[in-house]
């Protein structure tokens, strides 16, 4: 007899282990949203709405942790902490949608921190069946000296990207009209997936099927491929709910974020915007892990897994590839990765 512990980011996540089973496929329906357990941080409740909640989700078989001032009454708006699988969350909302007190606004929040924790987008949008996805950052700004055609050198690095295990590209940098015209020529050659960024500024879309990169305060139309919403802390669910609500759907959003560790930072400490719902990629530049020593790194990617990251967006992609190979091998490790 053996034992093992299982994490289960989503409830696909955990129909596919029970389909793995073979249960029967009812029965994985319903099972599936009781295996995913979802601990949700709620800022600024009135204490009203904080007792309202703590006895509809106990009800459902949650908790909510409040504060002993909210359930006397004496405090002011205060936080909560809620507890309960996926399937009690479900049920948790369509209560609160009916109460008063600012709670079907929360409702509506639960409710997409639920639906993005229903389904994971497919990693076969960037051309790979594979556990993950690592894509070449392709950086129009470095600009060697002695060097003419900038464009050229830049498709040139591309290639180099791609045979460095690449499985789909990212062109970015500052000139737009650069970033678009080298992505264009790599989306004519290179056999693989292409989008195109500029930081704080409007999506590019190569091609209908092409994945597109698209930020908080600028539209995004005419994309049927996958969509990477680069998060800051800032509004992020606000964000993801508007792409959500102008057709964008959970399969194919992959909530984004860019590595925030430097080399005086500790492992505990905030890798990524911590109020994102769900995290699918994070762009991992090799500036950013320079200083790290070699199982830091190694640390920084393991929680990035265990956060839900299944794709990488770097101008390494054969160093993080290594140490994903790494994580994915640890014996120790009961990272999702290797469920």
């Amino acid at each position: 007899m053996e034992l093992s512990l299982l994490h289960m980011s989503t409830a696909q996540q955990a129909h596919d282990l029970l389909n793995g089973l073979e249960c029967y496929s009812l029965g994985a329906d319903i099972m599936a949203a009781k295996a995913v357990f979802l601990v949700i941080r709620v800022n600024g409740l009135l204490p009203q709405a904080a007792n309202i909640l703590k006895q509809e989700m106990l009800a459902k078989g949650g908790e909510v942790a409040v504060p002993s001032g909210a359930l006397r009454m004496e405090a002011g708006r205060v936080d909560c902490i809620v507890m309960g699988t996926l399937a009690q969350y479900t049920r948790l909302v369509d209560i609160l949608k009916q109460q008063p007190f600012e709670l079907p606004e929360l409702a509506k929040h639960l409710q997409l921190f639920a639906g993005l924790a229903a389904a994971r987008p497919a990693r076969n949008w960037f051309g790979t069946g594979a556990d993950m996805a690592i894509g070449g950052l392709v950086d129009c700004d470095f600009r060697p000296s002695g060097v003419h055609d900038h464009a050229a050198n830049t498709v040139a690095l591309a290639w180099n990207l791609l045979e460095e295990r690449s499985d789909f590209l990212v062109v970015t940098g500052s000139n737009n009209s650069m970033v678009q015209d080298v992505a264009q020529q790599l989306v004519c050659t290179a056999g693989c997936p292409v989008a195109a960024w500029v930081p704080n500024s409007q999506p590019i879309t190569l091609a209908p099927s092409m994945p597109v990169i698209v930020q908080r305060g600028y539209g995004l139309s005419g994309a049927d491929g996958p969509v990477l919403a680069m998060c800051t802390d800032e509004g992020t669910a606000d964000f993801i709910e508007e792409l959500m609500s102008g057709g964008i759907a959970a399969e194919r959003l992959f909530v984004t974020a860019a590595l925030h560790h430097g080399p005086s930072d500790t492992i505990s400490g905030t890798l990524v915007p911590v109020s994102l719902p769900r995290l699918d990629a994070v762009v991992v530049r090799q500036q950013d892990i320079a200083m790290l020593s070699m199982s830091t790194r190694a640390c920084v990617l393991t929680r990035l897994v265990d956060r839900g990251a299944r794709v990488f967006i770097t101008n390494a992609p054969r160093h993080v590839g290594e140490l994903l190979d790494a994580i994915r091998e640890d014996p120790w490790n009961s990272s999702p990765i290797r469920t």
